[in-house]
């Protein structure tokens, strides 16, 4: 009897370890195939983690976005921090929601917009009615408000409260680019009870030296280490409405010049506002871990003529200045600018390839009344009249203004024999001949990163304001209120034709920027699209990551049955 219960124990003992083996076995081999399974059934997708940082030459000033004197750093950080209404896509160049949903009336002058209720601040609080209302009406449309061209930009537009989460635009008349006004960054009103209008944009005000916004990051700290250079961080905002960014932190170092930028040798994942002087020093360094970045901004350069001078007044002066415009010549000698031919150019509108023609340019000063003098070796207003002289202007900032305008000046005076009072004035001698339209001639910039609407540059109710050349024509305005109306390519075809033919400037270049990126980070590229500042890379900064990770390319209900079709043959591997 003992000897038949061991036997019988050591039997069950057996038979237990060989159940044993067989569920591990069938354990691992079904492991082995989920494995199989998994990799043919995923796809490498971002991966939180890392630090972005940015090597970067500029200043920090004023933190709020509303404010006139924010530098090209501060749009940096207001891009990151904060968020507007709605949002500007730089790879399908449209505007997209933001905070609020939108609704466009039929009539096409009311604007509905409907905060989200995942709209908030990096603090916690919601982006509320009273926000939209302190960011349009209180600070915008306050006559004093400093930032003209934002004020006059929404001049005559009101706005109606429908509900807690509803506010309606309306404007006096239909206008296809009024949208992308609302991209301006909300501001919460909580943190300016009882401030006046001037303090509010102050850049000494508690909130514009640590704002909070609504953006994807929130601004954790400024250090200043002497010299000009800071080093700014920033955290991932935990409230944000959109898709959380993957990179948890981003770090600026910001340097006043390229010089110290360069002593620093610091690394960072980006290279940036590199003087096309200095770039290639750093490409060399930089060329085996660093990708360079070629990126345009709706800007440009141009010479203005003042249509209600004697002499600009007239189209075949105007169009002999043009012929005697040398641009490639004029731009080879200046490193980091590209030749354009239309204000349209960002547009996709080049109507006219202006040529350089100085025969055409003195026939026609000859044929209209303007003969050379071959006594006094000068050009004359008629036969025996007075010499002919024209007043030009410029700005001493940024210099290259005044060594355009020098070899336009020589240009004309060789070769057209018209004499050029060139005037390079200071900053504000210069604002105040602009605003008086003292000049004939102005060398000048336009830049429309704000203000998607570069039509305003030619309509007669801007003459006196951003119509540099006072061009006053009901056919002109007919044809830009059709564009604001319809926004039909085929209408700013004509309209670009149409100053081709008039000549009210001459359009001659605009500025190409840079950035060094690094080979390391991912997305960067995909995101960067048709910017319109250089602060727009930022909109999809959600996007980028350094990491990558394995993730189920199903969802998560037909796994398990996906699983054993593919286990049993039913389905074919990937």
């Amino acid at each position: 009897m003992p000897k038949r219960r061991v036997f019988r124990a050591n039997g069950l003992k057996h038979h237990f370890i060989w159940v044993v083996v067989f569920v591990l076995v069938s354990v691992i081999w079904l492991s082995v195939l989920w494995n199989k399974f998994f990799h043919s059934h995923s796809a490498m997708v971002p991966s939180d983690g890392g630090i972005y940082t940015e090597s970067i030459i500029g200043t920090i000033n004023n933190l709020n976005p509303l404010a006139e004197d924010s530098t090209s750093f501060d749009q940096d950080l207001q891009e990151l921090i904060f968020e507007g209404l709605v949002r500007y896509n730089p790879i399908t160049a449209k505007i997209e929601e933001g905070l609020a949903e939108f609704r466009i009336g039929e009539d096409g002058r009311s604007y509905e917009v409907i905060i989200k209720d995942s709209a908030k601040f990096s603090d916690g609080k919601r982006v509320t009615v009273k926000d939209v209302l302190f960011t349009f009406e209180e600070v915008i449309q306050n006559p004093h408000f400093r930032n003209k061209s934002l004020n006059q930009a929404f001049e005559y537009v009101t706005l109606d409260v429908i509900d807690e989460r509803t506010v309606k635009f309306v404007l006096p008349e239909q206008n296809v680019f009024f949208l992308s006004l609302l991209t301006i960054p909300i501001i919460p009103h909580y943190y300016f009870k009882n401030a006046l209008i001037d303090e509010i944009t102050d850049s000494s005000h508690p909130f514009n030296r640590k704002p909070v916004g609504a953006g994807p990051y929130r601004l954790n700290n400024v250090i200043p280490e002497g010299g000009g250079r800071y080093r700014i961080f920033l955290d991932r905002n935990p409230d944000y409405y959109g898709a959380k960014p993957h990179i948890p932190q981003v770090v600026f170092y910001l340097y006043p010049d390229v010089e110290k930028l360069k002593a620093d040798q610091t690394e960072s994942t980006i290279v940036s506002k590199l003087p096309p002087t200095h770039k290639e020093d750093l490409m060399e360094r930089l060329e085996t871990e660093y990708e360079e970045k070629i990126y345009l901004l709706p800007r440009y350069m141009g010479i203005f003529y003042n249509l209600d001078r004697d002499y600009t007044r007239l189209p075949s002066f105007r169009k002999a200045l043009q012929y005697g415009i040398n641009k490639d010549l004029l731009l080879s000698k200046e490193k980091g600018w590209r030749r354009i031919d239309a204000p349209f150019f960002f547009e996709g509108i080049e109507t006219n390839y202006q040529v350089k023609d100085f025969i055409e340019a003195r026939r026609l000063l000859r044929d209209n009344g303007f003969p050379y003098n071959r006594d006094q070796e000068i050009r004359t207003y008629g036969k025996g009249g007075d010499p002919i002289q024209l007043r030009m202007i410029t700005s001493t900032a940024p210099s290259v203004y005044s060594r355009f305008a020098q070899q336009i000046v020589n240009t004309w005076e060789e070769e057209l024999d018209i004499e050029i009072d060139l005037q390079i004035l200071e900053a504000g001698e210069f604002q105040a001949a602009l605003e008086a339209r003292e000049y004939d001639i102005v060398l000048f910039g336009s830049d429309f990163s704000q203000n998607f609407d570069s039509l305003s540059a030619w309509h007669s109710s801007q003459s006196g304001k951003l119509n540099l050349s006072n061009l006053t024509r009901e056919d002109v305005d007919f044809l830009i209120d059709e564009i604001r109306f319809s926004g039909a390519q085929s209408d700013f075809f004509i309209l670009s034709q149409k100053l081709d033919e008039l000549t009210p400037a001459t359009i001659f270049a605009t500025p190409e920027y840079s950035v060094l990126v690094s080979k390391d980070l991912k997305g960067f590229t995909q995101s960067f699209g048709k910017i319109r500042k250089y602060a727009d890379r930022f909109a999809g900064v959600s996007n980028w990551y350094f990491f990558e990770e394995k993730a189920w390319d199903l969802d998560g209900k037909g796994k398990i049955g996906t699983f054993l079709r593919w286990m049993f043959g039913g389905e074919k591997d990937n």
